[in-house]
């Protein structure tokens, strides 16, 4: 099961990545739950995840998936999100623009019946591998 799974969150990010927001909400349960890393119920609802995936999109940061670790109902995703960030003190209007990493994300996605019906936000992959139950030299 847990490579279905892995296979449903990979479709979800590849929509998302082609910016088919459809076919990625698709994918999730009318009663979705989200929770923010601590406990921070947000954004807790369908319309709440809807709204946050349109903002990310709209963003238009580079998001790249690092890990993605399927164990029974559950997927562990890690990625990390860059942008152009130009710099504000620079007026010149060809100042040379990198993208930089501005986050790191990693959070534990559970799949039921072929849906998302819970995400959940960890600080880091040390506590997101424990919440998962995997030792982190066994990856």
């Amino acid at each position: 099961m847990s490579q279905e799974n892995v296979e449903l969150v990979l479709r979800g990010y590849h929509a998302f990545l082609a910016g088919d927001l459809a076919q990625a909400e698709a994918l999730l349960d009318e009663d979705i739950a989200w929770h923010g890393a601590e406990g921070e119920p947000w954004p807790a609802d369908l319309a709440g995840v809807r709204a946050m995936l349109e903002e990310r999109l709209e963003e238009g940061l580079r998001i790249e998936l690092e890990r993605c670790i399927g164990k029974g109902d559950q997927v562990l995703v890690a990625f990390r999100a860059s942008g152009v960030q130009p710099d504000p003190s620079d007026d010149r209007p060809l100042q040379s623009r990198r993208y930089f990493t501005i986050g790191r994300y990693f959070g534990i996605v559970t799949v039921r019946d072929g849906r998302v019906v819970r995400v959940e936000d960890y600080p880091h992959m040390g506590a997101a591998l424990a919440a998962l139950g995997v030792d982190e030299e066994a990856i």
